[in-house]
């Protein structure tokens, strides 16, 4: 799941909804629906399996709302314009701090886990072009159907900057941004500089924490390779991966809930022999193709990332790394 959300593989977050969440697919529907609900990332929730994909529209305002609670483990502060108004060097009004509501649905550790996923998307993920902040940020990349919108949302301990770049004056129409417009290339140039000037005139430039108190207490963190998930091994890369204990204290292993070890290695020996037959294709010369001049968003080289989104008017149509695909439910 790690991998899947570093690296923007949506299929993964899509099978989720058999089996990863509840039982049967309609209920894992509802259940999103219910959180995205509370943790008010939408006013209303149509309930249809494209919503997982991002299929509904929602405000950056509430997006970076949430993004904040995933700072916090769990605690959505109130979007609010006025922080304080002063009158003659006297504060006559300030912003409740109070007003921040949990999330209860989802426990800390959970937000945790999620907020170590959102450093790898920086670290190794979509969002690698500032791979050197991950200590600091962790966020998102996201691109919707023919780059139509590119956005990405990042936050550090203090501050939780939503970026979008789309045509709101399109009159009503999709407009595309132009091939590879992605998350990572158009909007994540955009948070660096805001974020540096955020920890120049803001709020210090601080690593972002480990569990609190409480998640803590639900979690075992080790270190593990990041290919298999088993414990590191020769030149392995390792990385620490918090997972969740029962009462006592014994990691609950769910890394082949989903889908068994043979499938998993399986599915292993096909990305490897995909890689393979990609290195024995590309040109020899060393050259790479030539970024799209006409597109005046992206000014820098092409990286691999997938495109995803829902195409409108079929309310069947998946689509990730250019392949449609159609639930099997």
């Amino acid at each position: 799941m790690r991998q899947a959300l570093e690296n923007s593989r949506n299929l993964a977050t899509v099978h989720l909804l058999d089996g990863g969440i509840e039982s049967k697919p309609e209920a894992s529907l509802n259940r999103l629906c219910d959180l995205a609900l509370e943790a008010q990332i939408y006013r209303e929730c149509l309930r249809y399996y494209p919503f997982v994909l991002g299929a509904e529209p929602v405000r950056p305002v509430d997006l970076a709302a949430f993004y904040a609670s995933i700072a916090n483990e769990g605690l959505r502060p109130a979007p609010h314009v006025v922080e304080s108004i002063e009158r003659n060097g006297v504060v006559v009004y300030r912003h409740d701090s109070k007003s921040s509501v949990a999330i209860k649905s989802v426990d800390r550790a959970a937000f945790y886990q999620l907020k170590t996923m959102l450093q790898g998307v920086l670290a190794r993920g979509t969002a690698r072009a500032i791979a050197g902040l991950s200590p600091y940020v962790a966020g998102k990349t996201g691109t919707s159907d023919e780059e139509n919108d590119a956005w990405f949302v990042g936050f550090t301990n203090d501050v939780t900057v939503a970026v979008w770049i789309g045509y709101d004056n399109a009159d009503g129409k999709r407009r595309t941004l132009g091939g590879g417009s992605t998350g990572g290339h158009v909007a994540v140039p955009i948070f660096e500089p805001v974020i540096q000037a955020v920890w120049a005139y803001a709020a210090p430039k601080v690593a972002l924490p480990p569990p609190s108190l409480e998640a803590k207490r639900q979690l075992a963190c080790k270190s593990v390779d990041l290919e298999s998930g088993e414990a590191p091994s020769g030149r392995a890369k390792a990385f620490s991966e918090c997972f969740r204990v029962d009462r006592k204290g014994k990691t609950i292993d769910t890394q082949y809930r989903l889908m068994s070890h043979e499938e998993a290695s399986h599915a292993k020996h096909d990305r490897e022999d995909g890689a393979v037959r990609k290195a024995a294709s590309a040109p020899r010369n060393g050259s790479a193709p030539a970024p799209n001049s006409g597109n005046a968003w992206s000014q820098h080289p092409w990286e691999p990332q997938q495109q995803w989104g829902w195409q409108s008017g079929s309310g069947q149509q998946w689509r990730d790394d250019r392949r449609e695909w159609k639930p099997s439910w």
